[in-house]
């Protein structure tokens, strides 16, 4: 009974690791707000008022996807980081 609960508890730690590494990589693929990136020189965001989205490196982008985009990174999640 002993091993059966050490070889169920390894499994369970194997899937739990698979799952992490599997939506880690997902996020990566993914943007939420698809565009093209804007030439340098035609950012200029007026935020009236907060849209927060999370780019890909991890930062809140307060403007929402314009913001992001123009920084040139993707957008993984609507909300903050």
């Amino acid at each position: 009974m002993a091993s059966f609960k050490k070889m169920a508890a390894s499994l369970s730690m194997m899937v739990l690791v698979f799952c992490v590494s599997l939506s880690m990589v997902q996020s990566q693929d993914v943007n939420l707000c698809p565009g093209e990136t804007p030439a340098p020189g035609q950012c200029p965001i007026a935020c009236f008022r907060p849209d927060p989205v999370c780019g890909a490196n991890g930062v809140t982008y307060w403007c929402g996807c314009p913001d992001a985009l123009c920084a040139g990174v993707a957008v993984v999640k609507f909300g903050e980081c």
